[in-house]
């Protein structure tokens, strides 16, 4: 995928199908585990929002994650897992992120959809929605002000960490969340509740 810095029209519409081809060449017919993680945010006033970043974000954090598993289906199987990368901001208002939350409630939709067609064949899909994760995405809580804004919406009093949210993709990934699918877990440390 392009760095987000690139412009929108170096973001061609069959990256994931290009990504797509590229694991087929890796993993051959056989893909048991997918996690899409790629996303952007850019905080913007809703007046201040322009056109071009809204549509960056909509490439990468839905069309991409979309177009990947459908241009990956034939490879997963029986007890295969599809993990999508939701966000707290899909289901709460946290700060200047209107057209990122929009984003990954378009996220959070599809998961239901995929895993009522992809159940039959005994593939689970689900999502994971982090909240304020220690990552270059969340370097306003590196700030004190930031830092106290997040841990003044959380229950647990801390930051995230990316291991936070990896231990929980790999339990939706593993067979002992074999029963789990069309969910989305909420990863925030009880943020906003």
């Amino acid at each position: 995928m392009p760095t987000p810095s690139a412009p929108i029209s170096a973001r061609p519409p069959d990256g994931a199908h290009k990504l797509a081809a590229e694991v087929r060449k890796l993993v051959g017919a056989r893909l048991d585990i997918l996690v899409a993680n790629a996303g952007i945010a850019t905080a913007a006033k809703i007046e201040d929002q322009t056109v071009e970043e809204f549509d960056r974000m909509f490439a990468v954090n839905v069309r991409a994650p979309f177009f990947l598993v459908q241009q990956l289906l034939p490879l997963p199987g029986e007890g295969s897992s599809v993990v999508l990368l939701s966000s707290l901001a899909a289901r709460a208002s946290v700060g200047l992120l209107p057209a990122y939350a929009a984003t990954k409630g378009a996220v959070d939709t599809p998961v239901k959809h995929f895993a009522a067609l992809l159940g039959p064949r005994g593939i689970r899909v689900n999502a994971v929605a982090p909240g304020v994760i220690d990552t270059d995405m969340s370097k306003f809580a590196r700030s004190e002000e930031g830092r106290q804004f997040t841990l003044g919406m959380q229950a647990l009093q801390r930051i995230g960490h990316p291991d936070d949210v990896a231990d929980v993709v790999g339990f939706l990934a593993s067979d002992s969340a074999r029963w789990v699918t069309g969910d989305t877990v909420q990863v925030g440390g009880g943020s906003k509740l």
